[in-house]
């Protein structure tokens, strides 16, 4: 176990939480915890062959296959050294990133919750804008730039808490002192600074992009708890005023950080949930995850559809006259 001066473990250097393990647990595993080797060497696999031959089997085991859909509106992932098997993506016993409920599923929304979403809240992630035919070709449904969300307009996108995998470019770089960690993601080059020493939250009025970290050790675990969540950027759609974070790392070998977190949110869900995801030790460094286009996109997106609906408006032209 690497260790600082001060004594504590060592997380600093880079890192990367690829994986082709699902959020969620199958059915067909049950209360299965864990694969076995033949069935995890076959997940892996799939999983590879899907990034690599885009439209091939497999590739739909990944976000719907739309990053590696050949007639997609998206990027051609492997061309441009997107793939998982391109950033170093490794194999992962588990049937199931939750692992808490014992099913390996997130708990039921809350009817709170459930009213929230019905009055209009988007479910978090992906393009919630456009509905994608997969056949190159999209519906955009955008009044103004605000309905295109931090994730086109580059805001903010895999900062955290909690350290989700993207689609890509899945680097996460840390540094610590006696004073504070470091975390920052490579997709959005986003940062968080952590203090480690006892400080109380900020104001319950403050809200902030990543939330209000504070961490501490517990034996060889760091311990990092998130609140003041913002509004409009909160994990999965929860209560900005009820989410709490708590993340857990803990170096399970020279080269596996475990990385577990739990969102307890009672407005939300109907019980606190936790899942785990391994940080796997990769090479530096993380060059700058520069989305400087999407300046422009944010015009385009928006002209084009109001560009759609004119068209969609216009009366089809009477039959041509024979005289």
């Amino acid at each position: 176990m690497p260790r600082t001066a001060d004594g504590h473990p060592d997380f600093s250097g880079y890192w990367n939480n690829l994986t082709f393990t699902p959020m969620e647990r199958p059915a067909k595993f049950g209360v299965r915890e864990f694969l076995t080797k033949e069935e995890m060497d076959q997940v892996f696999k799939s999983g590879v062959r899907g990034s690599y031959d885009p439209g091939g089997a497999g590739s739909e085991d990944r976000y719907g296959g739309e990053l590696f859909n050949p007639d997609s509106v998206d990027y051609d992932a492997a061309t441009y050294g997107l793939s998982p098997w391109q950033n170093g993506v490794k194999p992962n016993p588990r049937t199931s990133l939750v692992v808490d409920p014992p099913d390996g599923r997130i708990p039921p929304l809350t009817p709170e919750a459930k009213a929230r979403l019905a009055a209009g809240t988007r479910p978090g992630g992906g393009f919630p804008y456009v509905v994608d035919d997969h056949h190159g070709g999209a519906t955009v449904h955008a009044d103004n730039a605000r309905d295109l969300g931090q994730g086109t307009s580059c805001v903010t996108q895999s900062g955290g808490p909690p350290l989700i995998p993207p689609e890509y470019n899945a680097g996460v770089f840390i540094a610590q002192n006696p004073d504070y960690v470091f975390i920052e993601t490579e997709t959005g080059s986003e940062f968080r600074v952590i203090p480690l020493t006892p400080r109380p939250h900020v104001g319950a009025n403050i809200h902030q992009w990543h939330g209000d970290s504070r961490a501490h050790w517990e034996g060889d675990t760091l311990v990092v708890e998130t609140t003041n969540m913002r509004a409009d950027h909160t994990y999965r759609n929860g209560q900005p005023d009820t989410q709490r974070i708590t993340e857990y790392f803990t170096r399970t070998s020279t080269d596996t950080i475990e990385y577990k977190f739990t969102v307890n949110d009672p407005a939300t869900w109907t019980r606190p949930w936790s899942a785990i995801i391994p940080l796997s030790a990769t090479t530096g460094p993380m060059f700058e995850y520069d989305c400087s286009e999407d300046n422009n996109d944010a015009v385009n997106i928006l002209a084009g559809a109001r560009a759609t609906e004119r068209k969609a408006a216009e009366k089809p032209a009477g039959p041509i006259s024979q005289k």
